[in-house]
């Protein structure tokens, strides 16, 4: 933006008019002066009024030029910090000109480090799993992050402005914050929302001085879902393991102590098979429990070879055939032949499959079948094999946890079949370490299918780790 250049109130024409009057007024007493003296006095006018032109002149300028240097200074004020004043060295206002040109260069980088820390505070924001809300004094929210919104199934319109009643329908929130505020203290609550139990959000509330004056707060939404879930599985395993191991050494006290009573040999000799069976069971337990302590840390030894699945299962069935015909099941195995072999460790996966076939045995009634069958995927390199019987079925609400540590659907039946409930957590553990995967489906009273993808193996891919 350019103004006109003016130069600044001159009074030499005012002097000479004083002086060409002067002599005007001298020269009219001299002989025949009369002439002289009103030219004289004619450019004494002239100038005088030159003087009031250019006076005016300057005027209208200096005031165009305030106009000016206002309009730019609005124009900042809109947000338009581009506008500049750029004026002659000569002009009075030039010295102002500059300064304001660098004052909006000035304001022109600190906005834009502003907008700088705001755009790494969003991103820092947006990219956070924690929940950030922040609240000014009269506890309205001045910022709130995406997680959070997620945590509390907040909708996406704009919340900011709004009360935190109105955003978060939850009494004991509020009590902590108002609390807060009053103490200057930390609070952390649970919130889990009224249909999902399952999900519990942990809010820490803590004060946050507020740049006008009064205390604001930040909340710090944390979902502690799956360490909840963790601690209750710890609590559960630490309460299985002691009932596991209990029943056993109950058992084998109380017939010990009847042995050292004198009782007749019939009995010694059942009491002895009794406390050989629980002896048993309780060494099944123990070394289920370091198999699956290995696999937890990585220490179980892994010698990936290539393994004929079809051999495999024909060696399982030749195993569990006279349990299946004392049940009156038939066993059927359906994998094609030839089969892709799988990569991965005889021994383990011959586990994977015991654990199924006696689980399914155990759970198929008289005149059920227990089948195997499979194929290939051949664009993905993977082996399917599904573990398929007749039998009781698993209940909807029980298909997600039958994986778990010691947990069990029919626990009766398991405990007296001598089961140790980890065979189907070790069987997950198994299947993982060979980067494979499991799935289960099932329906009451019609079976149960495991299907088990398994990677191929591939030449030269034979390791021990």
């Amino acid at each position: 933006m350019r103004l006109t250049h003016h130069k600044g109130v001159r009074l030499w024409p005012v002097v000479g008019a004083l002086i060409a009057l002067s002599l005007a007024i001298w020269i009219v007493t001299l002989p025949k002066g009369l002439l002289i003296a009103g030219l004289l006095l004619g450019l004494a006018w002239i100038w005088f009024f030159r003087f009031v032109w250019e006076w005016r002149r300057d005027r209208r300028l200096l005031a165009e030029s305030v106009v000016q240097l206002k309009d730019t200074v609005d124009r900042w004020a809109s947000g338009d910090l581009w506008a500049r004043v750029y004026l002659d060295q000569e002009d009075p206002l030039d010295s102002l000109a500059h300064g304001m040109n660098r004052v909006a260069e000035v304001l022109m980088e600190r906005t834009r480090d502003l907008e700088q820390d705001k755009q790494q505070l969003e991103a820092i924001l947006t990219s956070m799993a924690n929940g950030i809300i922040i609240l000014n004094p009269g506890l309205t929210v001045t910022l709130i992050n995406q997680a959070a919104k997620e945590m509390f199934r907040i909708p996406d319109s704009d919340v900011v402005g709004r009360h935190l009643l109105e955003v978060i329908r939850d009494v004991r929130i509020d009590d902590a914050v108002h609390e807060v505020t009053r103490s200057h203290g930390t609070r952390t609550v649970n919130w889990s929302p009224p249909d999902n139990e399952n999900l519990m959000i942990e809010v820490t509330v803590a004060p946050l001085a507020h740049q006008m004056g009064g205390l604001g707060v930040v909340m710090v939404c944390r979902d502690v879902s799956a360490q909840r879930q963790v601690d209750r599985m710890r609590q559960d395993f630490v309460a299985n393991v002691s009932h596991e191991l209990q029943t056993p050494l109950t058992i084998i006290r109380g017939f010990t102590e009847t042995l050292m009573d004198d009782i007749d040999s019939e009995s010694r000799e059942r009491f002895i098979r009794l406390i050989h069976d629980e002896a048993n069971r309780m060494s099944r337990l123990v070394d289920d429990l370091l198999t699956l302590s290995r696999m937890d840390h990585h220490t179980l030894p892994v010698a990936v070879t290539g393994v004929d699945i079809p051999i495999l299962v024909e060696s399982i069935f030749a195993k569990l055939g006279p349990r299946a015909r004392e049940g009156q099941l038939s066993l059927v195995n359906q994998l094609p032949t030839p089969m892709p072999l799988v990569a991965g460790d005889a021994d383990l996966l011959a586990e994977v499959f015991l654990n199924l076939v006696q689980n399914a045995i155990q759970y198929t009634p008289a005149g059920g079948q227990v089948t195997i069958s499979g194929h290939a995927h051949v664009s993905h390199q993977m082996v399917a094999v599904w573990v398929e019987d007749t039998g009781i079925g698993i209940p909807a609400q029980d298909l997600p946890r039958i994986f778990e540590r010691f947990y069990r659907v029919d626990k009766a039946r398991s405990r007296a079949s001598g089961g140790t409930g980890l065979g189907l957590a070790i069987v997950k553990h198994i299947i993982e370490l060979h980067h494979g995967r499991i799935e289960v489906k099932s329906t009451v009273g019609q079976g149960t299918r495991f299907t088990l993808w398994l990677p191929e193996f591939q030449t030269g891919q034979e390791k021990g780790s």
